[in-house]
């Protein structure tokens, strides 16, 4: 997770975490809308934009499609909204960890999804106007009075006409071709002083002790790495982060690593409770991180990965596998 300011002085940091197995797990039990003004630079939206892309049993985003390799269906929107609750555990029941002492009026969130951080956050903010821009129109017409959902694309250049106090983004891992393309617009369109966050996961999926060596979830792991290559959406770009945000001209650029633990094999109580959100969080998005991507970058067909992903998902299950998502 990292969080930069527009121009003040540098203050980087880093903190990692150690996780501590819980030897008393390494048994191999399981765990059974849209605002009213779209901005100038976005398309239409027609009836046709609703209806969406249905493949192989998922729904998904007909604007740009195949911009974002995720579907937009049920599922995947329960499952997204699931983490939001993980990531709000995570930061001790905090939106955002960037130090903002300023009043915020204008608040941008890049790549919404449900759009649920935009109200949560306009219900707790009421004296902020804030955005929510997607490529799928999935966000509900009830929102709060200062909320509003425009279907965008954050990958192409912006035409803003306000300057923002705060830009949050959340899991933009493989969702942009340039980053450094795209922090040097969000820069841009801060005011002096304003804010930017972004949370993501980092991967490779990684594991400390080596349990995950010679698993169908290791050879997922470097199969999804070596698929999201192919299409030039590499998910290990979010390790670069940080030096591309100073590249862009941020200061107070600080970098927050966390493990969200793969299953309940922690010690530590929190980390466990973490892992078996995760270990559903994971069980739940497996089809949706996978099908896609696989058939189009690796040429697999769909009978192909649903017979590897039941071991992926066994794998997922076995608690002497710990492995972890890095934060």
């Amino acid at each position: 997770m990292s969080t930069a300011q527009a121009p003040g002085s540098e203050a980087p940091g880093n903190v990692g975490i150690e996780v501590e197995v819980d030897e008393n797990e390494n048994d191999n039990d399981t765990d059974s809308s849209l605002g009213d003004n779209l901005s100038t630079a976005t398309e239409s939206v027609r009836s046709s934009l609703f209806q969406g892309v249905y493949e192989n049993g998922r729904l998904y985003h007909k604007y740009k499609d195949g911009a974002y390799i995720l579907p937009e269906d049920g599922p995947e929107q329960e499952r997204l909204d699931m983490q939001h609750a993980m990531f709000w555990r995570s930061l001790g029941g905090k939106f955002i960890l960037a130090p903002v002492e300023r009043e915020l009026r204008e608040v941008l969130d890049l790549g919404t999804g449900t759009g649920i951080w935009v109200v949560d956050f306009a219900d707790a903010h009421p004296e902020a106007n804030v955005l929510g821009i997607d490529l799928s129109p999935i966000q509900p017409a009830l929102v709060p009075p200062n909320a509003k959902f425009e279907v965008d694309d954050f990958d192409q250049p912006w035409t803003y006409v306000q300057k923002f106090d705060l830009i949050h983004a959340r899991m933009l891992l493989t969702s942009s071709a340039d980053f450094p393309r795209l922090f040097q617009q969000t820069f841009d369109a801060l005011q002096p002083g304003g804010w930017f966050e972004i949370q993501d996961l980092c991967m490779p999926l990684l594991c400390d002790d080596g349990t995950i060596q010679g698993t169908a979830l290791e050879e997922w792991n470097d199969k999804y790495m070596e698929a999201c290559r192919r299409i030039q959406r590499d998910p290990s770009w979010t390790a670069k982060y940080k030096e591309w945000l100073i590249q862009a001209g941020f200061v107070k650029v600080e970098e927050k690593v966390l493990k969200w633990p793969i299953g309940p094999w922690a010690k530590d109580p929190a980390l466990k409770e973490m892992g078996s959100w995760n270990q559903i969080n994971m069980l739940e998005g497996l089809d949706a991180f996978t099908v896609r991507l696989w058939t189009m970058a690796l040429g697999m067909t769909l009978e192909e990965i649903q017979l590897f992903l039941v071991r992926v998902r066994n794998d997922i299950q076995d608690r002497r596998i710990h492995s972890y998502w890095p934060m």
